[in-house]
């Protein structure tokens, strides 16, 4: 029934010369990334925008769903949205329970962010923090 609904956003997914899928991370089958670069346009339509000197802003999209269950896909929406904004934005895979615990998650997640820093295009601050908690 929703199977039209997703029809066009896989295709563009799949043709788009801006996102670079499944790039390895680590060891695991679910250590990959998604790399949604600056564009314009979207789809196959897309045109990778140049990397300024310093490097594009970056995000990391962590998908969550109460330890269990989560795919970089699901960030996909939010991919093409930074990236038409000339933010690069990384949607991250990684090991689910069972196979792994809370700290593997976290390590894993640490593991993409390393990966991050050593994109040619991205510009990740190293004398400040740039992962900020949420205040309680």
């Amino acid at each position: 029934l929703m199977l039209p609904g997703f029809l066009p956003v896989t295709w563009h997914y799949l043709r788009s010369p801006a996102v670079r899928k499944n790039l390895k991370y680590g060891p695991s089958m679910r250590h990959q990334l998604d790399v949604y670069l600056p564009s314009t346009g979207t789809g196959a339509a897309a045109v990778v925008q140049p990397a300024p000197p310093d490097g594009f802003p970056v995000v990391l999209f962590v998908s969550g769903g109460a330890w269990i269950i989560g795919y970089k896909l699901w960030g996909w929406m939010m991919g093409q949205v930074f990236a038409l904004n000339g933010v690069l934005c990384l949607c991250c895979d990684y090991r689910n329970f069972p196979q792994a615990e809370v700290p593997g998650m976290v390590e894993d997640v640490g593991r993409a962010l390393y990966a991050a820093s050593r994109l040619e295009h991205a510009h990740l601050p190293t004398t400040r923090p740039f992962v900020r908690p949420r205040r309680r």
